[in-house]
């Protein structure tokens, strides 16, 4: 046995190892900037305890004053008409109405007197209306449209409603090229210098062209908007419904005509010109969603080519008996502030972006004329080219007879007296080829002659 030792043993030397790498630093947030002046972040922030992230239906005059939307009233489209004279007999339309003529009267009667305060009467009255006036133009037509709203890298689905949606045709008719709506051309942004400089012509084929709604359906959306559940042995809860009535009176605009409700629309009806439409994916166990974000492999979309867009929606009074056509000029800077909500566009005077809104009245009654005045209102890059002096009668409903002239008129005459001599012999006289073709027409009583009483021609079977 050998002996303990008292030494220590020697350690081997183990080969120098290689400096392990250190865990890579966690990623730094995002820098948070102060939002520009005058852009939405900031109005939210000055804004803090007002309610403004809110659905267009429940915007109020505040929503439109701080997104600069300046609505403007234009003379109203009340020409033509028919003279209403004593001297003159009245017309064909007055005496025998047509189909169309008859048509068109329980339509408007139906969107100024509904019978039911269900909307959906009133908006296939509109729709009848428009498509007898204007048939290639509103040839097809969306009923109860959802459209969605865009801020940021969020979509809240389904967040603008109207009664009835209207797209561009594929194809438009035929304009001259300073009217024309077919392509319409952007101007340069400052704030993407580099993306201006590649746009290209927008063609707004089978996009949202013009939106219904009518005021009367606005005001009983909103007297309806909150819902108040009931109290305990089923009793209405008195103080809750009181307070929802409140604050649905606050939603009712202080001018009618200038709803900020028009400015959603027309904001929703832009950014589906330019946005595509993200799936809808089930979050916290609601269906359907109502608010979502793009894949987040995807990342945040890149900025759509935005580009000016103009736009209508006609809506109707039932007090005055008048349609109202809204023209929104939605400008590519408009729609960057709500892709880039911190970002503060301005305009040519220095401004902040906003919406340029301008509308006008159109006497519905009396119904001759109403296509031309409706016309006028609407702009030929929407029903195309028409002549606003010629009042559109429907005294049939088929193609229009055309008028006669002199010499058409005696062109047939002489056809109709070589017809009647045709058979005679030459030595007949005028009389007899006469009392001859009557007797002819006598034997066939399932023909047609033709009588003339004081040059006036008519028919007899």
């Amino acid at each position: 046995m050998t002996p303990p030792t008292t030494q220590r043993p020697r350690k081997l030397k183990s080969p120098p190892s290689q400096p392990q790498p250190r865990p890579p630093l966690p990623p730094r947030p995002p820098r948070i900037r102060r939002p520009r002046k005058g852009s939405l972040r900031d109005i939210l922030r000055q804004h803090a305890g007002t309610a403004l992230f809110m659905r267009p239906i429940c915007w109020t005059d505040l929503h439109a004053s701080l997104l600069g939307a300046r609505f403007c009233e234009l003379p109203p489209c009340d020409t033509p008409q028919p003279c209403d004279l004593p001297g003159p007999t009245p017309s064909q339309g007055h005496i025998q109405p047509s189909d169309t003529i008859t048509r068109l009267s329980e339509a408007l009667t139906e969107i100024l007197t509904p019978l039911s305060p269900v909307a959906k009467p009133t908006s296939t009255a509109v729709k009848v209306i428009l498509s007898t006036l204007w048939p290639a133009a509103f040839a097809k037509s969306h009923t109860a449209p959802e459209l969605n709203m865009y801020y940021g890298d969020k979509v809240y689905f389904d967040a603008v409603r109207a009664q009835a949606l209207w797209n561009f045709p594929p194809n438009p008719p035929t304009l001259s090229s300073q009217s024309s709506t077919a392509t319409i051309i952007a101007r340069p942004c400052e704030s993407h210098g580099s993306l201006a400089s590649t746009t290209t012509a927008h063609s707004p084929a089978n996009l949202p062209m013009l939106c219904y709604i009518g005021k009367q359906q606005l005001a009983t959306i909103r007297q309806h908007l909150f819902r108040v559940g009931t109290g305990p042995d089923a009793k209405p809860n008195m103080p809750v419904l009181r307070l929802q009535r409140l604050r649905a009176k606050q939603l009712i605009p202080t001018d009618s005509d200038e709803d900020a409700h028009f400015v959603g629309i027309f904001l929703a009806m832009a950014q589906r010109h330019f946005y595509t439409t993200p799936v809808k994916i089930p979050r916290e166990g609601y269906w359907p969603p109502r608010e979502g974000r793009w894949s987040p492999r995807e990342g945040k979309p890149p900025r759509p080519n935005f580009q000016d867009v103009k736009l209508r929606i006609l809506t109707h009074d039932n007090e005055t008996c008048e349609f109202l056509v809204y023209t929104g000029y939605v400008t590519a800077k408009f729609l960057d502030r709500f892709y880039d909500p911190s970002c503060a566009p301005l305009d040519e005077d220095g401004n902040v972006e906003g919406m340029k809104i301008e509308f006008t009245r159109v006497p519905i009654w009396p119904i001759l004329g109403l296509r031309e005045r409706l016309g006028k209102a609407l702009g030929e890059d929407i029903v195309g080219p028409f002549d606003p002096s010629k009042m559109e009668t429907w005294e049939f409903d088929g193609p229009r007879p055309e008028p006669r002239s002199q010499d058409s008129d005696a062109t047939v005459a002489t056809v109709l007296t070589s017809k009647r001599k045709r058979g005679s012999s030459p030595s007949t006289s005028g009389e007899s080829s006469e009392e001859e073709s009557d007797d002819d027409d006598s034997d066939l009583p399932d023909k047609r002659r033709c009588l003339s009483e004081e040059s006036r021609v008519g028919v007899v079977v």
